[in-house]
């Protein structure tokens, strides 16, 4: 099974989740568990997220291999 994708658009993990994640990328932001990453080669330029440190302290992983594959 395919790993999460890292650095992702907002576009790209809406359409895994197939709804608007706007507020929770806000909320993700705020609480430093993700970050601008960049922004990607692609019309209109969007950003990319990416996992931060906080992230993995808080969730106890050594890295992001530790993370579950993708259903």
């Amino acid at each position: 099974m395919p790993k999460a994708n890292n650095p992702i658009t907002k576009a790209e993990i809406e359409a895994i989740r197939g709804v608007d994640v706007t507020a929770s990328l806000e909320t993700l932001t705020e609480r430093r568990f993700v970050r601008i990453a960049g922004r990607k080669e692609s019309p209109g330029r969007p950003f990319l997220y990416g996992t931060t440190p906080e992230f993995l302290r808080h969730f106890g992983l050594a890295s992001l291999e530790a993370l579950p594959p993708m259903a």
